[in-house]
């Protein structure tokens, strides 16, 4: 399977524990491309449709359909996972250039970096 940063993938979670995103649900890939090529995980982020009334710094919404997300969704920084790449069960998209660059900020802010 041929995984690459930004591609937005359906994603088994689970199990997980306390307040971790669960089930299978969209994910995004934000770990760089030679990790994805030739490591057995994917860094991701996930994506939820919940509580989109506030969207934190560490958040960013992403439009329905865009994507090809089938609802409104935020992607959460504030949740950065590594999984293993048999998780990825099915490309849904690719992200656009602007939408990757707002995660990157996210990720930046989330983890107090310059």
């Amino acid at each position: 399977m041929n995984i690459r940063r930004g591609d937005v993938f359906l994603a088994g979670l689970d199990p997980v524990i306390g307040k971790e995103i669960a089930k299978t649900r969209p994910v995004v890939v934000v770990s760089n491309d030679l990790n994805n090529q030739y490591s057995g995980t994917v860094t991701i982020l996930p994506v939820t449709s919940k509580q989109l009334e506030k969207i934190y710094p560490f958040e960013i919404f992403i439009p329905q359909g865009r994507s090809n997300l089938p609802k409104d969704s935020k992607v959460k920084a504030d949740q950065i996972r590594t999984i293993d790449r048999r998780r990825m069960l099915k490309f849904i998209g690719k992200l656009e250039a602007e939408d990757l660059e707002a995660i990157t900020k996210a990720i930046h802010v989330h983890l107090s970096l310059p």
